[in-house]
């Protein structure tokens, strides 16, 4: 396990910041490591909608909005996925560096797929 210099844990705690922005993260390491942009805001949207700790989206379409404009540009700027603004796939790069927290915020954001890949 690398160890993460002061700017570095800075910069994963922002991306990390945001639970749209972590369940992306939890989406790519477990599921499948290329994602549609529709299939992250759906499935984001059900998360939203079981979850009580995080405040309800006001659906796929601004979930999906929120994601182009916001939260995947950060992860991209980041190293951390591959997307274009054009492009509807999104592909987990880097996230070596988020894993291992990750595995701790999974718990606690509800998510219940398989736990986060070391």
């Amino acid at each position: 396990m690398a160890s993460l210099d002061s700017s570095e844990l800075s910069e994963t705690f922002d991306l990390l910041t945001h639970p749209h922005r972590r369940y992306v993260l939890y989406y790519l390491t477990n599921e499948s490591h290329v994602a549609g942009i529709g299939t992250l805001a759906a499935a984001i949207d059900e998360w939203d909608s079981g979850y009580a700790g995080t405040t309800r989206a006001t659906g796929i379409d601004s979930v999906e909005a929120a994601l182009h404009h916001t939260h995947l540009p950060k992860l991209a700027d980041a190293g951390t996925i591959a997307f274009g603004s054009e492009s509807n796939s999104i592909m987990l790069r880097d996230a070596d560096g988020l894993r291992r927290f990750l595995a701790d915020t999974a718990p606690i954001d509800g998510y219940a797929e398989t736990a986060v890949d070391d």
